[in-house]
């Protein structure tokens, strides 16, 4: 009780100095505005988000109004290419821009670009003009490629690296969020006002100017004053940024992952009314609801996603989520005929969406470098629109040239998506395997691990007797940059699939005990962004004569590390004393 009574009075007098010390300015105290800074910058993206699908589908009813809907096809065309190929023009450029100026400045001032052009819109309504809507939609567009890079790259710089996962998560919410609020309310202010399209477009004014007053509430950034100029010749940048982004561990890949996103959802919401009308009996409007049940349930997975990648990127749970989602896509195509099922599948073909892109967005922003992370940002984007272009393309071979219906279409969809999650997987095998773990494996024991080397991050012979696959999921689970080494003699079938998707490669030797050593050395040499570990079964050989000058050798290397593990296991008795769920408790301890 004294003690308390010390510990609570050393307490109070530490607080009483912070106090003082942030009275007379020691310490800067963080105000309201950096406090709630991503607060500030969801609100300004969600609203733009909401302007470009509402202003896109206004334009879309508008000439649909004028020219009748058997125009609808070519509208929607024309609309869908004028509003991506700003995109893939400006992506590169906006990047550069987003490395050399402060990235509030830029959100601030295209922010208020786009209040000018909802002014404009109005008048282009007003006076139903074609060329001038279509033109209004590509600035649209064009301030959408250029607010994208600073938008997703100005979040490190708003929040604590822990919380860049939770940021990605909220912001990736409320993009889809603003999806499904601006597609229904171009339909509902369309059908309230009887088709008065220049009172919708006030609507859209109205959104623009809540999300430029936004953005000026976004703290001040500094500009990271890059040197890199915009090139005409953005395709050689966009080259050039990915092939500098492949140098740092695993960014190239999750830029991959995080752009296949977007080809499997505009691929969905092109084929779901197809699907919908053909397989189901539906209408094309009820079809176009099919796509808001999966884009509420994109939001709440990437919501999610945020919230249980807690400190750290998990690109293992991405990995998990893309499989899943690729299996539902198959079932879709398959299962058409009972509809509960269907709307289970379409909300959780969301979820795991959601759990699928958060992650490698959260990955992305915090392993790109910071002078060109913006530049990445925008290569990310440009490779995300061809995507939504391969989608369009890739429909009308299924459906045009080979005939094929919307639900064979989902199956042969799904069935590349899984072949292409699958390589990626492969590619993050380190971190698939090390989630697997930590989530599967580890809730089951109590681990603790003595003495460790591992976190050094130098290459490791681990001399362990008795090799059992769970302790190698429970060392997995300590570090995913961990890669384990087992010798053999001869190579089984499964040894293929584990060294695809997991941490566990081998060594194939004639000898394993005289061999292994040496060809884990050359390994070593060649390996990369990896902690290697030889799990060495024979301790009895290191005692011999015959080996010891071998283990000198391995000692004169720089950088390796010749570390003895044992394993000890809690008895039963031990075990029986827990009140609650009995886990086995497996205790690793490290000595040389």
């Amino acid at each position: 009780m004294v003690l308390f009574k010390k510990n609570n009075e050393k307490r109070g007098f530490f607080q009483t100095i912070e106090r003082l010390l942030h009275r007379f300015g020691f310490f800067k105290k963080e105000t309201y505005f950096q406090r709630h800074a991503i607060q500030f910058l969801n609100v300004s993206q969600f609203l733009g988000v909401v302007n470009d699908n509402f202003f896109k589908y206004l334009i879309v009813f508008l000439f649909i109004d004028l020219k009748g809907i058997a125009a609808s096809p070519i509208i929607l065309t024309w609309v869908g290419i004028v509003y991506v190929l700003p995109f893939l023009l400006f992506s590169s450029g906006a990047g550069v821009l987003a490395d050399r100026f402060s990235k509030q400045r830029m959100i601030i001032i295209l922010k208020f670009t786009e209040v000018i052009i909802m002014a404009l819109g109005i008048v282009a309504f007003m006076f139903k003009s074609d060329w001038a809507s279509y033109t209004l939609l590509f600035l649209l567009s064009m301030q959408s490629a250029f607010f994208g890079p600073p938008k997703y790259s100005i979040i490190p710089e708003l929040v604590k690296e822990e919380h860049i996962p939770k940021a990605n998560g909220l912001i990736t919410s409320f993009t889809y969020l603003g999806i499904i609020v601006g597609t229904f309310l171009a339909s509902f202010l369309t059908q309230v006002t009887h088709k008065n399209f220049p009172l919708a477009a006030g609507v859209c004014l109205v959104l623009a100017g809540f999300g430029f007053f936004a953005s000026i509430l976004i703290p001040k950034t500094t500009p990271k004053l890059s040197q890199k100029r915009v090139n005409p010749f953005f395709l050689y940048e966009i080259y050039k940024n990915l092939r500098y982004a492949s140098k740092t561990p695993y960014l190239f890949v999750a830029i991959l992952g995080s752009a296949s996103f977007l080809f499997i959802g505009a691929y969905f919401q092109l084929n779901v009314i197809p699907y919908a009308v053909q397989s189901m009996g539906y209408t094309e409007v009820a079809g176009g609801y099919l796509f808001l049940l999966t884009a509420v349930g994109i939001a709440c997975g990437a919501f999610l996603g945020g919230r249980m990648s807690h400190q750290r990127p998990e690109v293992g749970m991405a990995c998990i989520s893309g499989i899943l989602l690729s299996v539902i896509i198959i079932l879709l195509g398959g299962l058409y005929h009972f509809p509960i099922f269907i709307f289970i599948a379409l909300f959780a073909l969301g979820i795991f969406g959601g759990l699928f892109i958060v992650p490698f967005d959260s990955f992305i922003q915090r392993h790109a470098p910071e002078q060109r992370r913006g530049q990445i940002v925008a290569a990310m984007n440009f490779l995300s629109f061809c995507g939504v272009l391969v989608a369009p393309i890739l429909l009308y071979l299924f459906s045009e040239t080979f005939k094929f219906t919307a639900a064979q279409g989902f199956i042969i969809t799904g069935v590349i998506i899984f072949v292409m999650v699958l390589s990626i997987t492969s590619r993050l095998s380190g971190y698939f395997f090390n989630y697997l773990a930590r989530m599967f494996v580890k809730p089951l024991y109590r681990v603790d691990i003595k003495n460790s080397p591992l976190e050094q991050g130098l290459p490791s012979v681990l001399i362990w007797e008795r090799i059992k696959g769970i302790h190698i999921a429970l060392l997995a689970a300590f570090n995913p940059e961990l890669h384990f080494y087992i010798p053999r003699s001869r190579k089984r079938y499964i040894d293929s699939f584990l060294r695809l998707f997991s941490s566990v490669d081998f060594l194939y030797v004639k000898d394993p005990r005289q061999d292994a050593l040496k060809t884990f050395v050359k390994k070593v040499k060649k390996t990369k962004h990896q902690i290697p570990c030889l799990l060495f079964p024979y301790p009895k050989f290191l005692e011999e004569k015959s080996s010891s000058k071998l283990v000198r050798e391995l000692k004169k290397i720089k950088d390796f590390d010749l570390v003895f593990v044992k394993i000890r296991k809690v008895s039963r008795k031990d075990q029986i004393d827990r009140k609650h769920f009995k886990r086995a408790k497996v205790t690793f301890t490290f000595s040389r």
